[in-house]
Formats: structure tokens, C-alpha cells, sequence
């Protein structure tokens, strides 16, 4: 039998989300049924709201949620009703290769993961609706497998622990475990959003000696400041942004993280570079992008260039890291809650993230919200 929840869908991109009443499906033996609590809003669901990011239409996007477990399938071992969870868009399998190599984002298994027979949801005239990432959070309640789910404290904030699933860990996790930052790194960071403020404050927790921040909106810059950036360098073109930034630290950076998603600032992460420096690039871009890079400045000095899908995170792991910085004060969750809208102004959630002093826009989904 299948509950009817309500829904935030796209229809098409570039539509706003309509709020509709779907068809949740029962649990499989290791799925679990979520109702939501908070619902975080990320660039990345704003590049498939607009379209410059792909996704089957209609589908319910949201990605970045912490809520309580409802119903679990018959072989689930981990979770039990009332568990409060965080949903990740990066389940892994933990026997393959990668899953063992501790590389857990880049499982082998992840498509089998979320496959299932019968769609997760479905419109009241039986048409199928797609979900982001195995999640679609946009709703009253989400079914996710559990290996999508990772269990979290009841004492942590619900606006705060639902950055967790994607915000933090993607950008402190591409600090801790893509990048392998160190106290005797400097790091920049290109893009002070949600993921690049993050990334800030992942490197202040592995003590890199200077953090650049770089950003297009100076007021973006003030708000990295406050979250560890030792100098900021305001972004006008290519060029003068490099050379900004060499004037800071003349031998270049030793870790540039990419927070943006556009061929010009992943270019502009590698030109800063040192000698022997690593460029990792969060930002998801278009398919088909594609990178212009020196080759005499890789070959001869050494340098690297890596992805770090969803921060290389742990997460399983990663959240109880998480929650044991943020209790102790070292990592700062609940400055980086913009403001919190009730579910149903969702649309004015999207629209406010154009505001360059909003990091994150939380979606309360009690009923009582006002």
C-alpha cells in the first residue's frame, strides 16, 4: 500500500516547484521510510532546478535532510523507528574495491544500491516521479536504503545536523580526506558559498598556516573571514585573480579547493598552485565541460589536479566527527543557518539563496511552522 505524502516537484526545468500530494511506496528489505524533519538547500539542486544540470521529469530533488525513521524493511540491521538520521547521495556497499580502499564515494555498487523493481513514487494518475540522488527530500516523508542513511544524535540541532548530509561533508571532507590538508599547507578556496565556507572551516580544523578565500561578492569574502579565512581576495578576471593571490603567498598555494563549478575557476585552482600543489575540485559542472591546463606547469612542477566527489567523504564516519567538532566549538554549524522557511515557501527558499549573505536556507517541515 502506498501514503500519500506531500511533495515539492519539478515538472520541468526552469519551472518553479509545485506542490503536489504523491504516492510513497513501502519500504523493500533495506529500505527505510524517513519522515522529514529539516531540508537544506543546495546549489545543486538549484542547478537542476534551472536546468543546468540534467534530471528526469517530474522528479523531487532535496538531498541534504535529517529526519525520523518511520517504517524500516525486513533486513535492515542498523536503523529502528524514532533512529534520527542524515541522508547522503553517496550510499556505498562497504565490500568493493573502492568501498575497501576507503574510498567509499566511488563505489562500484551504487547503481545496484538504489535500484529497485517499483518506483518510489508515483502521481495519483500513475505516472512515475523521479528522486535526486536515491533520496527526493522535498517531501513529507523520503524512502532512502540504508546505506544511504546515517544515524545522528538527538541533542544536535535539526537545522544544523541536516547540513551534514551534503554542505559539511563535502566541504570539510574534501579538506580531510581529499585534499589531506595539513598544518603545513595554504589552501584557497574559489567560491564562498555553503560547500566553500565549509571547506574554509575544514581548513582551520586541520590548522592550514594561510587560507585564502576567493570569491566574485565581497560580501561573500566578510562572511569567510568569519569562519577562519586568513585573506581574501576579491575575483575580477582570470588573470588578475591570480596574480592577487600570488601577491599574498608568492609561491602559490599548496592546496586550491574548487567550490564553484565552472571550467574558469577549476583553471583559475590549478593556476595558483605551488610547485608540487593540488588543485581538488568540488564544483559540478555541465556534461561535457572541459579543462584548459598548462602542461608545462603540471609536468614540470609536479602539480596535481583530482576531483573530490562529494568531499571523498566517509560518511558513515564523518558524521560523528562532525557532531563531536561542532559540540566543541570548533566547527561553527549554526552560523551557517541563513534563515529556516516553513516547506511550503520553498520557492522563496530558492530565491533567496541569490542573496550573496545567505550560505544556508533550511525547510522546516512541522506543520505548526508559521
Amino acid at each position: 500500500m502506498r501514503t500519500p505524502i506531500t511533495a515539492a516537484v519539478l515538472e520541468e526545468p526552469g519551472d518553479k516547484l509545485q506542490l503536489v500530494e504523491l504516492l510513497l511506496d513501502e519500504p523493500t528489505d533495506h529500505e527505510v521510510v524517513v519522515r522529514t524533519d529539516r531540508v537544506g538547500l543546495c546549489h545543486s539542486d538549484l542547478h537542476y532546478l534551472n536546468g543546468a544540470l540534467s534530471i528526469a521529469t517530474p522528479a523531487v530533488l532535496g538531498h541534504e535532510a535529517v529526519g525520523t525513521v518511520e517504517h524500516v524493511g525486513s533486513a535492515v540491521t542498523r536503523l529502528k523507528p524514532g533512529d534520527r538520521v542524515v541522508a547522503t547521495v553517496t550510499p556505498s556497499c562497504g565490500l568493493c574495491n573502492s568501498c575497501l580502499r576507503g574510498r567509499p564515494t566511488q563505489c562500484v555498487r551504487v547503481d545496484q544500491l538504489r535500484r529497485r523493481e517499483r518506483p518510489k513514487l508515483l502521481t495519483h494518475d500513475n505516472r512515475e516521479v523521479e528522486v535526486l540522488g536515491g533520496v527526493g527530500a522535498f517531501a513529507e516523508a523520503f524512502l532512502a536504503g540504508e546505506a544511504s542513511l546515517a544515524k545522528v544524535s538527538d541533542d544536535l540541532p535539526l537545522s544544523v545536523a541536516c547540513l551534514l548530509g551534503c554542505c559539511i561533508t563535502t566541504g570539510v571532507g574534501a579538506v580531510v580526506h581529499g585534499a589531506k590538508v595539513t598544518a603545513e599547507d595554504t589552501v584557497a578556496v574559489i567560491g564562498c558559498g555553503g560547500v566553500g565556507i565549509a571547506a574554509v572551516q575544514g581548513a582551520r580544523l586541520a590548522g592550514a598556516r594561510r587560507i585564502v578565500a576567493i570569491d566574485a561578492v565581497a560580501d561573500k569574502l566578510e562572511l569567510a573571514r568569519r569562519f577562519g579565512a586568513t585573506d581574501t581576495v576579491l575575483a575580477t578576471d582570470p588573470t588578475s585573480t591570480a596574480d592577487r593571490v600570488i601577491e599574498i603567498l608568492p609561491d602559490g598555494v599548496t592546496h586550491a579547493i574548487e567550490a564553484v563549478g565552472r571550467p574558469q575557476t577549476a583553471e583559475l585552482a590549478f593556476t595558483i598552485l605551488a610547485p608540487t600543489g593540488t588543485a581538488t575540485i568540488l564544483g559540478l559542472m555541465p556534461a561535457g565541460a572541459k579543462l584548459s591546463l598548462s602542461a608545462d606547469a603540471l609536468v614540470y612542477g609536479d602539480r596535481i589536479v583530482q576531483g573530490a566527489y562529494m568531499g571523498a567523504n566517509r560518511f558513515l564516519s564523518d558524521v560523528d566527527m562532525f557532531t563531536d567538532h561542532y559540540r566543541t566549538g570548533r566547527l561553527d554549524l549554526d552560523a551557517m543557518v541563513t534563515a529556516e522557511l516553513p516547506f511550503t515557501a520553498i520557492n522563496d527558499g530558492f530565491a533567496a539563496m541569490a542573496d550573496p549573505t545567505t550560505i544556508r536556507i533550511v525547510l522546516d517541515f512541522r506543520p505548526e511552522h508559521p
